[in-house]
């Protein structure tokens, strides 16, 4: 029986798979590829590739790359799709123990955000409450969570931190910069260079550095292992079969030297990377709140001082002291819920730790 049929049964392939099962519980199954490597149907969307590990070998991190968090978030789905297939085929080795996992399923199928609610808002632990748990974005999020303690937690003896964790998505919105990159907060933490490096080499233009706990997946691998984990923003919201997969050349290929055991080399000396922080996170107050931001204007739009973002009744928000800049607005969520957030452009040299990055995503 041939790899395949014995993990996705009369499917094409790990994408096919999940799309067409959508709505039904899969019980693990495993395969052995031609290196002797294990490749483990943990459930449905969920996918470990088990490298042969020799004794004497300096191990990698482990390596998480999660897609379809947000189901019509297409692209990162499609090319992580093609890395398995490669693996699969058996075109090289995986030195890396990896994990894959398309998020929401469900979602995928009908090309929309969630089922319900948010998915990314409702990790670390978020699920349980009694407003999600019986949701299908809840439920599916308890179930990741369970999966990726399994597999950080399976680490015989080595150090659990030794993770990195890519959430890869992408924007209901144009953007300024295209690809750009969200850092998980942790007290006192900083970025490890080699990470940004990394995302650097892999045409990501732009850093946000968060400053307050937050319930996003990359958020929840950061929090509870202590992973170098990141959200990751690859461009516009496509359906499947419609994403310029080329876009992504520089991401995939790198991707695919982290799992061969590798790294990479820098793409281009002209490669510049931005770095910014919040100045204000903007919530709806339910005041008469009005967000005077245009329905399609793009993330990483610069507003000059003195302009007028938002207002409600008793208060308002202008951009003061330097020129801002603003990310995911949403004049559309509801009370107490986040509208978008304002940002400003830092020195990369001086990109604060900790206390001093902000709250984004």
């Amino acid at each position: 029986m041939t790899i395949r049929k014995t993990l996705f049964d009369s499917s094409a392939d790990f994408l096919s798979h999940t799309l067409e099962n959508a709505t039904r519980n899969i019980e693990q199954r495993s395969a052995q590829l031609a290196d002797g490597a294990s490749i483990i149907l943990h459930a449905l969307g969920i996918l470990e590739i088990a490298p042969v590990q020799s004794e004497t070998a300096t191990h990698p991190p482990k390596l998480i790359l999660s897609a379809g968090i947000h189901g019509n978030e297409t692209a990162p789905i499609e090319f992580c799709n093609t890395l398995i297939n490669e693996i699969i085929n058996g075109e090289y080795s995986v030195k890396t123990p990896t994990l894959f996992i398309f998020g929401n399923p469900e979602a995928m199928v009908i090309g929309e955000r969630f089922i319900e609610h948010n998915m990314n808002r409702l990790f670390c632990g978020t699920h349980a409450n009694q407003t999600y748990c019986d949701s299908v974005d809840g439920q599916r999020a308890a179930l990741i969570e369970q999966s990726v303690a399994n597999f950080i937690e399976d680490t015989n003896g080595e150090d659990k931190s030794k993770v990195n964790h890519y959430d890869l998505h992408t924007a209901i919105r144009d953007s300024v910069i295209e690809k750009f990159a969200i850092y998980p907060y942790i007290p006192g933490r900083s970025a490890n260079p080699m990470q940004l490096q990394f995302l650097a080499f892999s045409d990501v233009s732009a850093f946000l550095f968060q400053t307050s706990s937050a319930t996003t997946f990359s958020s929840h691998t950061a929090v509870s292992y202590g992973a170098e984990s990141f959200t990751v923003e690859l461009g516009k919201v496509k359906p499947f079969g419609q994403n310029d997969l080329e876009r992504y050349n520089a991401l995939t290929e790198n991707l695919r030297t982290r799992l061969k055991g590798g790294w990479p080399t820098p793409r281009s000396a002209e490669h510049r990377v931005q770095c910014f922080i919040a100045s204000h996170e903007i919530i709806n107050t339910g005041n008469n709140f009005a967000l005077h931001i245009p329905e399609d204007i793009s993330n990483f739009t610069k507003f000059p001082v003195g302009s007028l973002i938002w207002e409600d009744k008793e208060q308002s928000y202008r951009v003061q002291g330097q020129e801002e800049y603003i990310v995911f607005p949403n004049s559309k969520v509801g009370p107490g819920q986040r509208a978008g957030l304002m940002l400003r452009l830092v020195d990369m040299g001086a990109t604060p730790k900790g206390a001093e990055q902000s709250t984004l995503h």
